[in-house]
């Protein structure tokens, strides 16, 4: 009885070995794009979204330029990935811009309609958006949203 109980211990201490070694050179290695600090800008972001061959800097016929007016913006979907706004203020997607009035931050985005929204109904930001802007996640944030 008293060889089996340092037997018993083995499978617990094979336990103890990290797993890293165990898994050899299989593991796929991921490395974030360098930005020097910086963040990405939009156009960089957009590009990777854009499809069909169309460039992001293309303004669609009727888009609306200029100041399309202000709104109150939360964070909207966070699993749509993207630089884009939910707004009552177009009625198709177009390039756009976004201005935080807190933080005077800028970013370039896709507007795109809110559906059901009407005027004064607020706007939605996506993540990458809240963040390029410098806003809190939870934030109920006064942007000005400006088309073309």
């Amino acid at each position: 009885m008293t060889i089996l109980r340092p037997l018993l211990l083995i499978p617990f201490l094979a336990a103890c070995q990290p797993l890293g070694l165990m898994r050899g050179d299989d593991a796929p290695q991921m490395e974030a794009p360098e930005t020097d600090g910086a963040p990405l800008s939009a156009e960089v972001q957009d590009e990777a979204d854009v499809e069909g061959g169309e460039e992001a800097s293309e303004t669609p016929a009727g888009a609306v330029t200029g100041s399309l007016g202000t709104s109150v913006a939360s964070l909207g979907t966070a699993t749509e990935q993207g630089m884009w706004i939910k707004t009552a203020l177009v009625s198709a997607p177009q390039p756009g811009r976004v201005r935080a009035a807190d933080t005077g931050r800028e970013v370039a985005v896709t507007l795109r309609p809110l559906a059901g929204g009407a005027a004064g109904s607020g706007a939605r930001l996506s993540l990458q958006a809240m963040q390029g802007l410098g806003l809190p996640l939870t934030a109920l944030a006064e942007v000005e949203i400006f088309g073309g």
